[in-house]
């Protein structure tokens, strides 16, 4: 009996460590087939994820990616990416149509609130529920809000979508947006802001193929004061462009 048992815990203590071993090196090579590349792996710090992919892209692949509709790149797995949504003042369109939403005061009137902390809560609950339709197959997590540009002409036509005319005012209320929308969770997003349009949009004088033409001054204390808040202050995710030029 004494003989058996020792043989049995020798058998133990030899299957213990090689099977703990075997499945070391399966649980290796799964990691290896499931991630291609380092951008694939989600316990990746985000950092080195976009380090990754960014490197893997050729030119052409880089240029394609610029444009609001992104091409797939099939070749590192990425899907293509054309999903935004609209919501100033409360979700209204995104593919798949309209959306049933809570609707807010137009921009003007938002931003006679001098709140920014109003401003989170609302883009708090545009979130949840940008987040509640893309999770029932619509949408996308990107928001073309807020509207930083600056409200300088009431001929404009897009005065509507704008705070008002004062940069630190509009820039501080897409702040408080901008965090409402973007969540508290430190690592997953609620939703994206796009903020726009980077710069100088606010003529009506053709401004889909015009110039606006301004000095450093105005460059730096007004058109992209707004942006700047919004960016450095609020982490805007991303931004669209305007349709004019610039000087």
């Amino acid at each position: 009996m004494i003989k058996k048992d020792c043989f049995y815990l020798i058998k133990r203590s030899l299957f213990i460590p090689a099977f703990a071993c075997f499945m070391s090196v399966l649980a290796s090579r799964i990691e290896a087939q499931t991630y291609q590349y380092p951008f694939q792996n989600p316990a990746l710090p985000l950092e080195d994820r976009v380090t990754n992919v960014v490197s893997l892209l050729t030119q052409a692949e880089k240029l394609s990616l610029l444009p609001e509709n992104e091409p797939a790149v099939t070749r590192l797995g990425l899907k293509a990416f054309t999903f935004y949504m609209e919501g100033i003042h409360g979700l209204a369109w995104g593919p798949g149509g309209t959306y049933t939403a809570t609707q807010f005061p137009q921009a003007f009137g938002l931003g006679a609130t001098w709140d920014p902390d109003v401003m989170q809560q609302m883009g708090a609950q545009v979130g949840r529920e940008q987040r509640a339709v893309v999770n029932s197959g619509k949408g996308g997590l990107i928001l073309r809000a807020p509207n930083a540009d600056l409200a300088r002409d009431p001929r404009w036509g897009r005065t509507e979508e704008v705070y008002g005319e004062d940069p630190y005012l509009v820039g501080k209320l897409s702040v408080g947006f901008i965090k409402g929308l973007r969540g508290n969770d430190p690592k997953y997003f609620l939703a994206a802001s796009m903020c726009k349009h980077f710069l100088a949009n606010s003529n009506e004088a053709v401004r889909t193929n015009s110039t606006s033409n301004f000095d450093q001054r105005l460059l730096r204390e007004y058109y992209a004061k707004s942006f700047e808040i919004a960016l450095m202050e609020g982490g805007a995710q991303s931004y669209m462009t305007a349709y004019n030029a610039v000087n």
